[in-house]
């Protein structure tokens, strides 16, 4: 697709790539300015396609290609480089500046409901690993360490999966 009256001179690439809103952007704002383009999908050549799956001058399949005349390339590069130096309009995330509580605060943790002793011994590390075994199982679990002696806590409905991780661990054997 071109501009209505195309543009006179040898064309120049101006732009090649992939993204729908900047290709957009860009031929508006060359329609604007006034300045001729043409307008072609990446990868429409009419070139057939050779028996060679990996040809020398690899090219994208998808995408879009922007030229001008060689006589509108100063006003077309300016026009682009004011778009690409622009931030992205919707990629920044708002802050939450709310004092009020999420759902998930207002909800009690899973974790607080590790009410079930699964392991308890005198190495604090190994509880810590062992936490973090369960919960890479999605069961939720959390260690106390009481003087000496530290313990994994798990939710009781997952005490019996959570036994047999453990027990892997502490074994290092398989399930039978």
């Amino acid at each position: 697709m071109a501009s209505a009256t195309g543009p006179q001179g040898s064309l120049i690439m101006l732009w090649a790539g992939e993204d729908p809103a900047l290709h957009s952007t860009l031929l508006e704002e060359l329609e604007a300015a006034g300045i001729p383009f043409v307008d072609k999908p990446t990868g429409d050549d009419q070139v057939a396609p050779t028996a060679d799956t990996l040809p020398i001058d690899w090219k994208a399949r998808f995408g879009f290609e922007v030229a001008v005349a060689s006589s509108n390339l100063a006003a077309a590069e300016k026009i682009l480089e004011e778009l690409l130096n622009e931030e992205p309009a919707d990629m920044e995330i708002a802050a939450n500046d709310s004092s009020e509580p999420t759902i998930a605060e207002l909800e009690p943790s899973s974790v607080g409901a590790a009410t079930c002793a699964v392991w308890s011994g005198p190495d604090e590390t190994r509880a810590n690993f062992l936490v973090q075994a369960l919960k890479e199982n999605e069961i939720p679990a959390r260690a106390e360490t009481h003087g000496s002696e530290a313990t994994v806590y798990v939710p009781t409905e997952e005490e019996m999966l959570a036994r047999e991780i453990i027990r892997e661990i502490v074994e290092g054997a398989p399930p039978a």
